[in-house]
């Protein structure tokens, strides 16, 4: 009888050594995923502004032979307003009034200040819309934000759509896009830009933080 709780005493103790190792194992390899550094994304080589993003050197206004070029001056982040929400929904209205978005909360206004410029004196300056060529778009690291965000897509269409931009002899103008909050903080956003220069294109990228 006395050998008998031994050895019942025995394969207890073992019993509960093999529970601790186990749980032991458990929390180091729970440990070791916790502490695991989450990887930074890799920001694309960025060029300083002001950039030119398109350029024609045989573009003609009322028959005179000049070089035009639209480029972007600079770039700014910032909350929305009650007079940057109503510019804001004076080009985007229909989309954000259906969708029921609150702007000021859940967004940030991203302004694209760009300029229009000649080589030359010409008769009038020239009469264009202020837009992105089209393939330019809102990116983090390799990922295209537009193929996360709906609202997105649809500003993104609407800024590279030349029956959308609005055609003004001003030499400077403006575009506006709305970033959710998530992305806006960001550090590595960026805004991805198809140049194209008399008819070659080339990616360039701008940092936006």
């Amino acid at each position: 009888m006395k050998l008998r709780i031994t050895k019942k005493a025995l394969f207890i103790l073992v019993s509960v050594s093999l529970l601790g190792a186990c749980s032991e194992l458990k929390d180091n390899r729970v440990t070791e995923h916790q502490e695991t550094p989450i990887k930074s994304v890799k920001k694309n080589e960025s060029v300083h502004l002001p950039v030119n993003i398109f350029e024609n050197n045989n573009y003609k206004i009322e028959g005179q032979k000049v070089t035009f070029t639209r480029s972007i001056t600079n770039v700014e982040i910032k909350d929305f307003g009650q007079s940057s929400e109503l510019d804001f929904r004076d080009r985007y209205n229909d989309y954000v009034s259906k969708k029921n978005l609150n702007l000021k909360s859940d967004f940030k206004l991203l302004i694209i200040n760009m300029k229009h410029e000649i080589n030359e004196k010409a008769r009038s300056n020239p009469y264009e819309g202020y837009l992105l060529n089209e393939g330019s778009g809102l990116v983090i690291g390799e990922s295209e934000l537009a193929s996360e965000n709906e609202f997105l897509e649809y500003q993104q269409r609407y800024i590279t759509t030349d029956h959308r931009a609005k055609s003004t002899f001003e030499q400077s103008g403006k575009i506006l896009l709305a970033i959710p909050n998530k992305y806006a903080k960001n550090k590595s956003l960026q805004l991805k830009i198809v140049q194209k220069i008399n008819k070659t294109n080339k990616l360039v990228y701008v940092d936006l933080n």
